[in-house]
């Protein structure tokens, strides 16, 4: 199973060299192996999970023993090894990035015609990069995996985006540059304080190993969080930089409203769906995991952020009439939500947190792939301009409903399951901030049937250039249905908001026991801070408890 993860992780990239190698390939040619690569790589992630074990609280699918050192030596001096595996928090992200890969593909089936061997090598080079960055057990293969993302999505963005799609990607490839330099400093910071603090002064770059060693390290300073520059707190900022960016955290979104409307159906899908969860996996990897106080002592501060977040993103939808960027505000108002879930330093509330992940994703991507249908036939995405299309596209308008239903949090779908338990875990944390992000639920349902209202609803109203009646509201009988690969790339997406929202226990029963150690590990840290003595001369190494994991963990070998 070790081998078969990293034949996942590398298969897109054997798309890529045969679209780049093969000469004369048309743009039927490129787009019936890149969906031939997408389902290959979606197939072999399907069997990765049905082989993953909830019970194993180590990662899995990984080459080496259960305890480690993982994976296979790339350089000895320092031991940075290209080492993958997966465990509950980065599992269902990764399953997920090769479903949405196959919408994103399907959804370019017929608009994307110019140099598209070219763009179709693209998506599956941006595939590689997010698997692997989910899959990586080192930190120093995460983060290349982290910055090798920005190169494919810039070149689908700058090449096939919109108008003003030279200045999108320029701004989000230095936006989100300037501040993974940041999170690499906090990298290199936790592995030195890893070298210089733990027992066997070992230099690794496991992420493991980091995150076992840095919870119970016998440095006393290391539990003081009474400023910003204590060491704990200073790193955590450090590691926020990059991912806050990425999430977005409110106010470090200003890039993503512009990067998603001038992207192309496929990139807007992949970036809404998948890349931004690259931020709140790191969040959650790195920051909760290996620098928890940090959320501990700035609690305050983001849980504003976050709350001000959901309302300033819910609000900012609810003013657009454009529909991609009321989706793409509607990102930053969700992520928001991820965020939350985190800062309630529980286990209800990161157990909701992860799936919420997986949720988003769902939900946003249907979102972005049924505005992409529309304006592939009107050209617009104004909501002044577009009405009443269930008259026209009865089984588009279905699948618009369906996922903005999910994406509002309706009871038996699967937004519900993952906001409901971020609210309750952050009520035992802060009831004043779970009170408050309730305004963003309600304002969400509010534009997102505002929306339908408009788009779906009333008489059929289509651009005046699509009108054979001078514009007066009759519909124009060339606009084509629904298509195969349209309704075969949202298919899927639907059936998953369906399923994770009656039946989620399957999915929470793969993230229970990684969010269990992280919030054990918290809990640990909490506890070692009240052990300090006040005078710094007298403090003493705080001992830590290691807690008994909820499941038994046995060794995994690799198959």
């Amino acid at each position: 199973m070790a081998t078969l993860l990293a034949i996942t992780v590398l298969l897109p990239m054997i798309g890529v060299l045969v679209l780049i190698a093969a000469p004369g390939l048309d743009a039927s040619g490129a787009r019936r192996i890149a969906l031939g690569i997408s389902l290959a790589t979606c197939a072999a992630s399907v069997l990765l999970l049905i082989g993953f074990d909830p019970a194993v609280t180590t990662p899995q699918f990984a080459y080496g023993p259960a305890a480690g050192p993982y994976g296979l030596s790339w350089m000895t001096r320092p031991d940075i090894r290209f080492a993958l595996g997966l465990d509950g928090l980065s599992l269902w992200l990764f399953v997920l990035t090769t479903v949405l890969m196959i919408t994103a593909v399907l959804s370019s089936w017929v608009s994307i015609t110019d140099r598209a061997p070219l763009y179709y090598a693209f998506l599956l080079a941006l595939e590689t990069g997010l698997l692997g960055l989910f899959a990586s057990l080192d930190v120093i293969l995460f983060y290349i995996f982290f910055e090798f993302t920005l190169i494919p999505l810039f070149f689908l963005i700058g090449l096939w985006g919109g108008p003003d799609r030279n200045r999108a990607s320029v701004y989000f490839f230095l936006y989100t540059l300037a501040g993974s330099l940041l999170t690499l400093l906090g990298v290199i910071a936790l592995v030195v304080v890893h070298q210089q603090h733990s027992l066997d002064h070992r230099l690794t770059f496991s992420i493991p190993e980091l995150t076992q060693g840095l919870s119970k390290l016998q440095w006393a300073e290391w539990y003081q969080i009474d400023s910003w520059t204590s060491p704990q707190v200073f790193i955590f900022l450090l590691l926020l930089a990059g991912f806050a960016i990425k999430v977005p955290l409110f106010p470090f979104h200003t890039w993503l409203p512009l990067a998603h409307v001038e992207a192309p159906t496929a990139g807007s899908i992949i970036l809404a769906g998948v890349l931004l969860k690259v931020g709140s996996y790191g969040l959650m990897r790195f920051n909760m995991a290996m620098t928890p106080l940090g959320a501990v002592a700035l609690f305050p501060l983001l849980a504003t952020m976050a709350v001000v977040g959901i309302i300033y993103g819910a609000l900012t939808a609810l003013a657009q009439t454009d529909m991609k960027r009321l989706v793409a505000y509607s990102s930053v108002s969700h992520m928001g939500f991820i965020v939350l879930g985190m800062l309630a330093l529980n286990e209800t509330g990161m157990n909701g947190a992860v799936i919420q992940m997986l949720n988003h994703g769902l939900t946003t991507g249907a979102l972005f792939a049924c505005v992409g249908v529309l304006y592939e036939r009107y050209h617009t995405r104004s909501m002044n301009e577009i009405g009443g299309i269930w008259n026209r596209m009865p089984l588009l308008a279905f699948f618009f409903i369906f996922s903005s239903l999910g994406s509002a949090a309706l009871p038996g779908l699967n937004g519900f399951v993952g906001e409901f338990p971020i609210l309750v875990g952050m009520f035992a944390e802060s009831p004043r901030a779970a009170v408050y992000s309730t305004l963003g639920m309600i304002l969400g349902a509010f534009y997102l049937l505002l929306m339908l209202r408009r788009v779906v609803f009333g008489p059929l109203v289509e651009p005046a250039a699509h009108d054979d009646h001078g514009g007066d509201g009759h519909g124009h009988a060339e606009i084509r249905p629904l298509g195969w690969h349209e309704i075969a790339g949202l298919t899927p997406l639907a059936i998953l908001i369906l399923w994770i929202g009656i039946f989620p226990e399957p999915f929470f029963a793969r993230i229970r026991p990684a969010v269990a150690i992280t919030n054990q590990n918290l809990q640990a840290q909490r506890a070692a801070i009240h052990s300090i003595a006040p005078a710094p001369t007298t403090i003493q190494p705080p001992a830590v408890a290691t807690a008994t994991p909820p499941v038994a963990a046995r060794p995994l070998s690799a198959h």
